[in-house]
């Protein structure tokens, strides 16, 4: 379809249906987020403005990328509603010595250099594990798999970086923790 096409039908598209989306939306949502939600929906379906059914389906399409869309607003809320907690339990404890700052600055240089060199998805599964502190269930969301393969993918992840550590002749992560895979012998 043509790039006027595509305008043409988008502008009908929204004429149409963008008041049924923001009802949808305001019967779940404060009005601001209802609105927000509702231009998520139509920048989606100006994406995918090809793959979008003619009618009567188009508002069952539309409806459905707004399931979508709520869903992902929800689980939003739900990730800062967990940070706000974590950080309201987060207490300001005394300024460490100087000595620790000076050690824990050069560990940090080390563990950022050694993921440097890892692949940038090995990086993405890392960083959310161990310094986001995401579960499994949750990196599973965030890399549209099941929990299994993230749990897979940090295990392989986690077993190039110790990799990476000790060709470095780094000790780095050279601790057992229970949620830190370890690969077992074959017997």
């Amino acid at each position: 379809m043509c790039a006027l096409n595509q305008a043409v039908r988008f502008r009908s598209l929204y004429a149409d249906h963008q008041p049924d989306v923001l009802a949808y939306f305001l019967r779940r949502l404060s009005r601001e987020d209802a609105v927000d939600a509702t231009a998520d929906v139509f920048l989606t379906a100006w994406r995918r403005i090809d793959d979008v059914p003619d009618n009567p389906q188009v508002r069952l399409w539309l409806f459905g990328v707004a399931r979508n869309v709520l869903r992902n607003q929800q689980r939003s809320h739900r990730r800062r509603g967990r940070l706000w907690g974590k950080l309201a339990s987060v207490r300001a404890d005394a300024e460490p010595p100087p000595e620790t700052v000076v050690l824990r600055r050069e560990q940090d240089r080390e563990a950022v250099e050694a993921l440097d060199q890892l692949r940038p998805q090995d990086r993405d599964v890392l960083t959310l594990r161990l310094w986001e502190e995401a579960s499994f269930d949750d990196m599973a969301a965030v890399m549209q798999c099941s929990r299994h393969a993230a749990e897979q993918r940090y295990g392989r992840a986690l077993r190039r970086l110790r990799s990476v550590t000790r060709r470095s002749g780094h000790e780095l992560m050279s601790g057992e923790s229970p949620d830190l895979p370890t690969k077992e012998p074959m017997q």
